[in-house]
């Protein structure tokens, strides 16, 4: 199937539901070609003309297939997990990798469901008993849901799903998940374990939630195994390798579990797995996401979060760069363009090697979880911390910067990256601060937005300021000696230069001094070579905002 006009290309590596390709055919900017089944060594070959690639879980978007991504901007995942996508080597490469964690949510959660009812009462082994003539009754002894805590591991949108329906059959509900807040947990009237382990003390019944990484990667093994209550039931529709198959295997024969159902496998096909030869063990083909309504939401998704990315328009979804710019309110929009231009004015005055850059947001509007975090990744880093990375970096760096790569290439970097947010520094409220750190020392930069909307950079060292956080200046640093403001605004004159805002600010009288000069036209470098020719100049160059 292909569509072969428009502005942008789109390449499709596995089916979709027709409502997706509908809204693709409905963009006359776009054409799109649907190659289902296509091979990684003849994807690589055809990738770079492409803008964007949608795929499911057919396609391994590695390292090697990411090697020349020539016009390629995004890659869609139509589903939630991302286990066949290398987003590290994507977001160096300044792609967005988006996914549609919502299209199927309640299929995903109606099937965790519904495997917990079969493995409780066995249905698939009494569904094949019944049909093979046979009316075992007493072999089909089940276990009820009421009464019977459920534990969860993972909290997300289909773990929480879970936990209301969980609810509704009567089930006390607890979790285990490090990175949600309470009030979440609290909301669905779920309780909270600070430890897997207490979790799994606690539980009737587990079912996971997670994605596959490192972290979670074979979570439950023997030894968690060993620590739910004998007679549990294990619960796996989210990815294969979160459980150690050999030892769920051997603890559903041997009686310490009464039951297990599994939707996802370390193979697909499972060819090999012990769970396909184990009673009790009720197994599925990975049909979390299969039902009509699920195939349906997540292809409409995909593809209109891809073709709003392409258009720059609003978009949801992006895991390497959890927000847009458009999604911030009015008044943030305007922190954040301070917060990129605070990174460029500090990339272009700091001298010395990069160690740390600490950015401190002040005030109510910055509040949520109060405190200083240092990230592993870059995924949950604040809007405000990445528009300043991107302004901070884009001047140092061999190649690109955006958003999305701007944390990954500080971190490349060895550049430690901390943010914290308080009440308030130093007096100031509503500002972001950043304290650069290197081999020289450390200086610190501020900005803010006033009151008649119009960012501000408002301290850099130990100079404070006024400055409109746009255009481009003539900084100079000097010492505070009569003349010099009339010589330098005479050198302007001579090369027609029109100065639109003057910025004078001193350490004391007779000190040293500092201006930062807003002009509408170019700088020549010979304008900065007559300038340093004047008595008590030290320092002189343009900035660029």
């Amino acid at each position: 199937m292909a569509q072969t006009t428009g502005k942008y290309k789109i390449i499709i590596t596995d089916h979709l539901a027709e409502e997706g390709y509908d809204i693709l055919r409905a963009d006359p900017d776009v054409s799109f070609d649907v190659k289902a089944g296509i091979k990684n060594a003849e994807l690589k070959g055809i990738l770079g003309e492409y803008d964007a690639v949608i795929t499911r879980s057919g396609t391994n978007v590695n390292e090697e297939l990411l090697e020349n991504t020539g016009n390629l901007k995004i890659i869609g995942r139509a589903g939630v997990g991302l286990d066949n996508v290398d987003i590290e080597c994507a977001s160096k490469k300044g792609l967005i990798v988006m996914n549609a964690p919502t299209g199927n949510t309640l299929a995903a959660a109606e099937l965790s469901m519904g495997m917990l009812l079969a493995a409780a009462r066995k249905i698939p082994d009494a569904n094949t008993s019944v049909k093979a003539g046979e009316w075992d009754r007493k072999r089909f002894m089940g276990i009820q849901l009421h009464n019977k805590t459920l534990g969860i591991i993972g909290l997300g949108r289909i773990g929480g799903t879970v936990a209301v329906r969980a609810k509704a059959f009567g089930m006390k509900v607890v979790t285990f998940d490090p990175y949600i807040k309470r009030t979440r947990a609290d909301a669905l009237g779920v309780g909270i374990c600070e430890t897997l382990d207490d979790m799994l003390k606690a539980s009737d019944m587990i079912t996971l939630h997670v994605p596959l990484t490192t972290e979670t990667k074979q979570m439950i093994g023997a030894r968690e195994i060993a620590l739910l209550k004998k007679g549990a039931i294990l619960i796996n529709c989210a990815r294969g390798g979160l459980v150690d198959d050999e030892a769920l295997s051997k603890a559903v024969s041997s009686g310490q579990l009464f039951s297990a159902a599994v939707d996802v496998f370390d193979e697909e096909p499972p060819k090999h797995s012990p769970l396909l030869k184990t009673d009790n063990i009720f197994v599925t083909p990975h049909v979390g996401a299969n039902t009509e309504e699920g195939q349906k939401g997540v292809a409409v998704i995909i593809c209109e979060q891809v073709l709003n990315a392409l258009h720059d328009r609003p978009y949801h979804y992006a895991v390497n760069r959890p927000f847009a710019k458009q999604q911030l309110t009015d008044d943030m929009q305007k922190y954040f363009d301070v917060s990129e231009s605070l990174g460029r004015m500090a990339a272009q005055l700091t001298s010395g090697r990069i160690h740390e850059l600490r950015i401190v947001m002040t005030g109510k509007r910055f509040e949520e979880d109060l405190g200083e975090r240092t990230f592993d990744t870059p995924f949950s880093y604040q809007p405000f911390t990445v528009a300043l990375l991107k302004g901070f970096l884009e001047r140092f760096a061999h190649m690109p910067i955006s958003y999305i790569n701007a944390p990954y290439v500080a971190k490349d970097r060895g550049i430690e990256v901390i943010e914290t947010k308080m009440e308030e520094y130093e007096g100031k409220r509503d500002h972001i601060i950043l304290l650069v750190k290197t081999d020289a020392g450390e200086i610190r930069y501020a900005g803010t937005v006033f009151s008649d909307g119009l960012g501000r950079i408002v301290n850099i060292g130990q100079f404070n300021l006024d400055l409109i956080a746009r255009g481009t200046y003539l900084y100079f640093r000097n010492h505070d000696t009569p003349g010099i403001v009339g010589k330098l605004g005479t050198i302007l004159g001579e090369h027609k230069i029109n100065i639109a805002n003057f910025e004078l600010t001193r350490i004391s009288q007779g000190g040293e001094a500092a201006s930062f000069v807003l002009v509408d036209d170019p700088i020549p470098q010979t304008v900065l070579d007559v300038l340093y020719k004047l008595p008590g100049i030290i320092e002189a160059k343009v900035i660029s905002l």
